[in-house]
C-alpha cells in the first residue's frame, strides 16, 4: 500500500514538472524565433531596372507579376530614352534627372578631349569620380541624411561628391537573381536605423537575350519569364516581412532593342579615309562618334553626306531633341545609323569581328523609334492604381523618386509638374 502512496506521489510530482516545462517551452521558441511583426516604413522607393526591356515586351502574356503591379499602380505607354540610346547613358540619366550631354556619360564608350582618357563601360577606370557628373538619387538621400542601398547600378561603384551609399555592390554579372533578390530583402529587413529609405536593383537577362537572339526570339521571351519570377519572389518577400503595401516600387528599363543582320552594315572606309580621323578615339555601332584630324572635319562631313543608312552631324546640328551638344566628350562628328543598321570602320577579317556586331538585336538609335522605347511601372503607396500615362522621357524619374522620399532635388532637366498626375494629391502636396 505504501508502495503504490510513493509512487502516486512521484508520478503527480513527474506530472507537475512537465507542465511546468511545457509552459515554459513556447517562451524559449518564442525567443529563439520571433514572429515577424508589423514594420512601419519610412517613405520608401525600390527601383528596378529589367535592362533592355522594350516597352511592347509587356504585352507578350508572360510577365504575370508586372501585369499585377501594372494593374495596381501606374504603367507609362512607353518611356523615353535619351539619346544615344544605350545601357551606361540611361541608367545615369534615370538617376539623375539629367541629360547626357549635362551627366557626362555621353556614351557607353567615349573619349574625353579634357583628360586625354577613354571610358570603357565595365572597366575599374571608369569607376573613377572624375567621369560621372551630376547627383544620382543615392546621393541625394545620403546627403540629405536618408540610407540608401545600390545592388548593381552604373555609377553607383563610383565616390560621386565624396559619397557613396551606405551599402553597394561591386557589379558581378554572374550573381543569380534569386541571391541579389534575397539581399535586397535583407536590406529591408534590417533594423529601422541601418534600413535604407531607396534601394536599387538590377537584371541583365533580357538585354543578354536581345542582343544574342533577337526582340523576336523565343530567348527574349524565356529571358521576359525569367526576370518577372524575379520580382514575383521580391514581392512575396516583401509580403511576407509585412511591408510589400508601404514600398514604391518603380520598374523600368533604359532602353529597347532592334533586329540587326551582317547584310545592313555600313563601313565607313567606302566613303572617307581613315586616315583622316584620330587613332582610337573613335567608337562606332549603331551610332558612331568620330573625331577628324584638325582641319579635316568638313571633308569628313562631307563625304558621310553620301554614306547610305545613316545620318551624320556635325555636333552643334544634331537635333533639338537629342540634347546632345553641350560637353567636350560629345565627338565633333556624331552618326546615327537608320534602324536596324549598323555602323563599322572597316571591313575586318570576319574571325576579329565581335560577336555582337550584326547579329541578334542592338540598340543606340534614334530615341524616338518605337523599338527603343523603354517600360516604366510604379506601384506603391504614392502611387495611383490603375492608370496609363501617356509616354514621357526618363529624365523625369529622378523627380519622381525625389518627391516620394521628401527630398530636395538636385539641379535636373526634369520637371515633375509634367509626369505628377500619377502620383496621389496627398504625396504632392506633402512633398512641396
Amino acid at each position: 500500500m505504501r508502495n503504490q502512496q510513493a509512487k502516486s506521489v512521484v508520478t503527480r510530482f513527474n506530472r507537475y514538472i512537465t507542465l511546468i516545462v511545457l509552459a515554459f517551452l513556447p517562451v524559449w521558441t518564442l525567443g529563439s524565433r520571433p514572429l515577424p511583426q508589423q514594420v512601419t516604413l519610412k517613405p520608401t522607393v525600390l527601383l528596378i531596372s529589367l535592362d533592355g526591356f522594350r516597352a511592347d515586351y509587356l504585352d507578350r502574356g508572360v510577365s504575370p507579376n508586372l501585369k499585377s503591379l501594372i494593374d495596381h499602380g501606374v504603367r507609362a505607354k512607353s518611356m523615353i530614352p535619351a539619346f544615344p540610346s544605350e545601357t551606361f547613358p540611361n541608367h545615369y540619366t534615370i538617376v539623375t534627372g539629367n541629360y547626357p550631354e549635362t551627366n557626362g556619360i555621353v556614351k557607353n564608350s567615349f573619349y574625353d578631349p579634357v583628360s586625354k582618357e577613354v571610358f570603357q563601360m565595365g572597366t575599374q577606370p571608369a569607376n573613377q569620380s572624375k567621369w560621372w557628373g551630376a547627383e544620382p538619387i543615392w546621393i541625394t538621400a545620403e546627403k540629405q541624411g536618408q540610407i540608401a542601398a545600390t545592388y548593381f547600378w552604373p555609377g553607383s561603384e563610383a565616390v560621386i561628391e565624396g559619397k557613396r551609399a551606405t551599402y553597394w555592390k561591386v557589379y558581378d554579372g554572374h550573381v543569380p537573381n534569386s541571391d541579389r533578390v534575397k539581399e535586397v530583402l535583407s536590406w529591408f529587413a534590417m533594423p529601422e536605423d541601418k534600413r535604407p529609405t531607396f534601394i536599387s536593383l538590377y537584371f541583365s537577362d533580357v538585354d543578354h537575350a536581345g542582343h544574342n537572339s533577337g526582340p523576336d526570339s523565343p530567348e527574349v521571351n524565356e529571358s521576359i519569364k525569367q526576370v518577372d519570377t524575379a520580382i514575383g519572389q521580391l514581392i512575396k518577400g516583401l509580403n511576407d516581412q509585412k511591408i510589400f503595401g508601404q514600398v514604391n516600387i518603380i520598374v523600368v528599363s533604359d532602353h529597347g532593342m532592334a533586329a540587326v543582320s551582317r547584310e545592313r552594315r555600313v563601313f565607313l572606309e567606302d566613303y572617307i579615309s581613315l586616315s583622316d580621323l584620330e587613332p582610337g578615339h573613335n567608337f562606332v555601332g549603331t551610332n558612331a562618334h568620330l573625331w577628324p584630324l584638325p582641319g579635316k572635319e568638313d571633308k569628313v562631313l562631307e563625304a558621310l553626306s553620301k554614306a547610305p543608312h545613316l545620318k551624320a552631324y556635325k555636333k552643334e546640328n544634331t537635333p533639338d531633341y537629342f540634347h546632345y551638344r553641350n560637353n567636350p566628350r560629345i565627338a565633333p562628328i556624331v552618326c546615327v545609323a537608320d534602324e536596324g543598321w549598323s555602323i563599322l570602320l572597316n571591313r575586318r577579317p570576319e574571325g576579329d569581328r565581335p560577336s555582337r556586331e550584326g547579329t541578334g538585336g542592338s540598340h543606340g538609335y534614334d530615341p524616338k523609334l518605337p523599338s527603343m522605347q523603354a517600360i516604366f511601372i510604379a506601384e506603391g503607396p504614392a502611387f495611383k492604381q490603375g492608370l496609363v500615362v501617356p509616354s514621357f522621357e526618363n529624365i523625369q524619374v529622378y523627380n519622381i523618386m525625389a518627391s516620394i522620399l521628401h527630398l530636395k532635388p538636385a539641379p535636373n532637366n526634369g520637371n515633375l509638374s509634367t509626369v505628377q498626375t500619377m502620383l496621389k494629391q496627398e504625396q504632392i502636396k506633402a512633398s512641396r
